[in-house]
């Protein structure tokens, strides 16, 4: 028997960590699986004449998350300048989303071309376009749900994608209902 220790990115709750733990301890030729959830890494004590450290990381990888290889020391993980800009720019988006969806909620001026009395069209396809632009910022949470429900861990990610692609689905039955209106 060999033990390990890798390090695992895309946790983000215990749901993870256990669903995880769970179906690396399923595993032929795995005695035993520990996930830490705060160090993000799991030990695993394995048969090193049955598995390889390759196979072991594509277990990892079938249960949803990415292995980053054997773990080592604790870094501090710096903000890259790219991952910055990508932060700035959806803060930007998220502020115009609300304004345009809320600001006549709250008394702001309305945009003329994009009012929701005046011009429901623009208005709804401007709301689309901006949801575009956040499924794909958040399409990992997305995937990462649809993965453990798939391997029967459900998690936060899970309950995240469920609702997101419920309120999308409502909301795209709304926007058909303003084209209809529009077109009649």
């Amino acid at each position: 028997m060999k033990k390990i220790i890798l390090a695992v990115d895309g946790m983000t709750c215990s749901a993870c960590s256990n669903g995880l733990e769970k179906y690396l301890n399923k595993q032929k030729g795995i005695k035993s699986a520990v996930v830490n959830l705060v160090m993000a890494n799991t030990t695993i004590e394995y048969d090193e004449k049955v598995l390889k450290v390759q196979d072991l990381e594509e277990f990892i990888k079938q249960a949803g998350f990415k292995s980053l290889g054997e773990f080592k020391e604790i870094k501090e993980q710096s903000k890259s300048k790219k991952e910055m800009i990508k932060f700035i720019i959806f803060t930007v988006l998220a502020i115009i989303l609300m304004y345009i969806s809320m600001g006549h909620m709250i008394g702001l001026k309305a945009i003329p071309f994009l009012d929701p009395h005046t011009n429901p069209t623009n208005y709804v396809i401007s709301l689309a376009l901006l949801t575009i632009a956040f499924l794909w910022y958040g399409f990992d949470i997305l995937k990462n749900g649809y993965k453990n429900l798939i391997h029967g861990t459900p998690n936060m990610d899970t309950l995240v994608g469920i609702g997101v692609l419920a309120s999308l689905g409502y909301s795209l039955y709304n926007m058909y209902l303003v084209f209809k209106r529009k077109s009649s």
